[in-house]
């Protein structure tokens, strides 16, 4: 091999680090992003399932509310 060919390789190998230590830094920074995505996940459907439990139990209200409501209705048609 001549000294030229084996600058070429030298060169082309250096490309190829460089492009390596750039994939792992973008890697890495899409494993951080990741990792807060999926914990941004874990508090939203925290936090939506504790709205369907408010809502379950206001839904629960509103039915006794109108459980009463005809009742009430009932006796007053029966006096």
């Amino acid at each position: 091999m001549s000294i030229e060919s084996l600058g070429q390789l030298e060169s082309r190998l250096q490309n190829l680090i460089d492009k390596l230590e750039l994939s792992r830094m973008e890697v890495e920074d899409l494993r951080s992003a990741n990792t807060r995505l999926e914990e941004e996940n874990a508090q939203l459907k925290h936090e939506l399932a504790a709205w369907g439990e408010r809502v379950s139990a206001l839904l629960g209200k509103l039915d006794v509310v109108g459980e009463e409501g005809e009742l009430q209705e009932h006796e007053q048609a029966v006096a």
